[in-house]
């Protein structure tokens, strides 16, 4: 018998894809800071910050689902968003580190993508 907690039962195997995209972001984040010279610990700082923001809204979600009795829903929409954030942050990195990606990131804010870029 398995008494522990298990996250995927609520969530499904989402959780994973999402710590992976996590995980990914910061990655590739610090690639691009290192490529611009930016590389900066209390940036990095902030950063990790907003990523264990982002944990704790989902843990959040966890206890607003089960007061809500929505089986699931609200928690997979949080994913969703976190996701789709995530994917949006990977794919500002990408140009950042000089990764031509125009055909996406022309619907993105010009002041966060690109640098260096000619």
């Amino acid at each position: 018998m398995n008494y522990g907690f298990d996250i995927t039962h609520i969530v499904g195997n989402f959780w994973y894809f999402v710590i992976g995209l996590i995980v990914f972001d910061v990655l590739t984040g610090l690639l691009a800071a290192a490529r611009e010279r930016e590389l900066n610990s209390s940036v990095n700082y902030i950063g990790l910050i907003r990523k264990v923001g982002e944990l704790i809204a989902l843990a959040f979600l966890v206890f607003v689902d089960a007061y809500l009795e929505s089986k699931g829903y609200i928690i997979k929409l949080g994913v969703g968003l976190i996701a789709a954030y995530e994917v949006m942050s990977i794919i500002e990195n990408f140009s950042r580190i000089g990764i031509d990606l125009k055909f996406v990131t022309k619907y993105f804010d010009k002041s966060k993508i690109g640098k260096g870029d000619n």
